[in-house]
């Protein structure tokens, strides 16, 4: 009984013993990955989880040296070392999901396309295609690409003109383009692009009217008509063929300062503090097919109008309107229902980047005490959150590829993140992605729609940059 009880306790010794060994060779397995992980964040700037691999891997490394030490009798035999392999080679797996979770989601360009020589030109815009692709325009011309970001057509700019500026939205795949001609200046030739086959459909030359904004857009594509501002009149083309539907007169001593449209409607605002029809600015809404006035409402803000105030559509729908020191919202019969302050007590709304509508919101970026970006009502003008985004500066805000959602791009002096915010309260939905060495310039478009990740377009004046690349989610290192 007594030699039974010694030879259990010896076996039992001996199995502890082999488990303490393929334990620790398993562990020193992680340790050695880790160690390698820390080696290659010393050199590289996105090293967000390098706290916790610090605190990691000396108490990884202390476990599986006692282990091993504990152990050691148990490394006899070869059935007993394969074990030990094998499992250390399955224990990477889960520690590189933790891994993972520690440096939290990074993106990378994953591919990009540019020219082999800097731009000459300056860029303009881009649109977003339905079919996937994108049309990126340039002072001398439009350049449209596939989803696969290959060349599929486009528009040079006529001889002796300049392209200056893009609706702000393209109507059944047809986008329209001003140019510039001297004497002229921008809208004086204004041109249809079939953005499917990436051609010309129709170009006029008009004589422009003068405009003291430099940012104005003389053009817009509301559902199936072209409008444009000319000298003393505001006309409505097919947008398809060209052909002239309706022309709205624009009184002496006025000029139309901001045009936009969506749903049927056009808006634009007469300016008529040069001393026509009673030196007011007004906002005026005509149905898009025929030309109709369908309501004016006069800007009774003081400030709204004059050589100097900024008057710029911010939204079609909602309507909200930027004008001097506030946004005006109006609901769809032109009545005013309340306004943002662009100055305030609290924050200040930048204009760069551009503000994002989403939904009844207003997301803007905004600078004071807690800098980040807002969100406004569009109903009643009431702020209805704030995100501070760690105090970093916002670069860039976009629709969210969740529905409702916000994506915003910021920068600090070491990294540059995508945030993903809830648009309706401004939490984040997820920790921030860090962007590894995107070369974004100062202005761009964010594109979330592509299926890989999203689509980014410079529009940068340099030339220097990729014109535009996709960005895809880190898997690996």
């Amino acid at each position: 009984m007594g030699n039974d009880s010694t030879d259990d306790t010896s076996r039992g010794a001996r199995w502890l013993s082999r488990a303490l060994f393929v334990c620790g060779v398993a562990v020193a397995a992680v340790t050695v990955l880790y160690l390698v992980l820390l080696g290659r964040m010393a050199f590289v700037d996105w090293s967000r989880g390098k706290g916790w691999l610090l605190l990691f891997t000396p108490a990884l490394g202390l476990l599986a040296y006692v282990l091993l030490a504990r152990g050691r009798r148990g490394a006899r035999g070869a059935p007993v070392r394969w074990l030990a392999v094998v499992l250390a080679l399955a224990a990477l797996w889960p520690a590189w999901e933790a891994y993972a979770w520690m440096r939290g989601p990074q993106m990378y360009v994953w591919t990009w396309w540019q020219r082999e020589n800097p731009e000459s030109a300056r860029p303009v815009g881009a649109w977003l295609l339905p079919s996937k692709g994108l049309a990126r325009a340039r002072t001398d011309g439009v350049f449209v690409y596939n989803g696969e970001g290959r060349s599929a057509g486009g528009l040079a700019a006529a001889e002796g003109t300049t392209l200056c500026a893009l609706s702000r939205a393209t109507s059944h795949e047809t986008g329209l383009v001003a140019s510039a001609r001297t004497p002229g200046g921008c809208g004086s030739r204004v041109s249809a692009v079939d953005l499917r086959e990436g051609r010309q459909l129709w170009a006029k030359d008009f004589p422009a009217a003068p405009s003291r904004d430099r940012d104005a857009v003389p053009v817009a594509a509301v559902d199936g008509t072209a409008v444009a501002v000319t000298q003393g009149a505001l006309l409505g083309l097919d947008l398809r063929g060209g052909a002239e539907r309706w022309r709205a007169p624009v009184p002496a001593g006025c000029e139309v300062r901001a045009l936009d449209g969506a749903a049927g409607r056009v808006l634009y605002v007469e300016d008529c503090s040069g001393g026509g029809d009673g030196g007011a600015a007004r906002l005026t809404a005509l149905d898009a097919r025929t030309g109709t006035v369908a309501w004016q409402s006069p800007l009774r803000t003081p400030g709204t109008s004059g050589p100097h105030t900024e008057l710029r559509m911010v939204s079609a729908r909602p309507i909200a309107l930027r004008a001097g020191e506030s946004v005006l919202l109006f609901d769809d019969s032109g009545h005013e229902r309340g306004a943002v302050p662009v100055s305030g007590p609290r924050e200040d709304l930048l204009t760069e980047p551009g503000p994002l509508v989403s939904g009844d919101l207003l997301i803007t970026p905004v600078k004071d005490k807690v800098p980040g970006v807002s969100a406004y009502s569009l109903v009643d003008g009431h702020r209805v959150w704030h995100a501070a985004l760690d105090g970093a500066t916002v670069l860039g805000i976009a629709q969210g590829r969740s529905p409702g959602g916000a994506d915003v791009v910021t920068s600090t002096a070491a990294r540059t993140y995508l945030w993903h915010l809830d648009g309706s309260t401004g939490r984040r939905k997820a920790e921030p992605a860090i962007l590894r060495d995107v070369p974004l310039g100062r202005r761009f478009e964010i594109y979330p729609e592509a299926a890989e990740g999203y689509t980014f377009v410079n529009l940068d004046a340099g030339g220097e940059l990729p014109a535009f690349f996709a960005l895809g989610r880190v898997r690996g290192w």
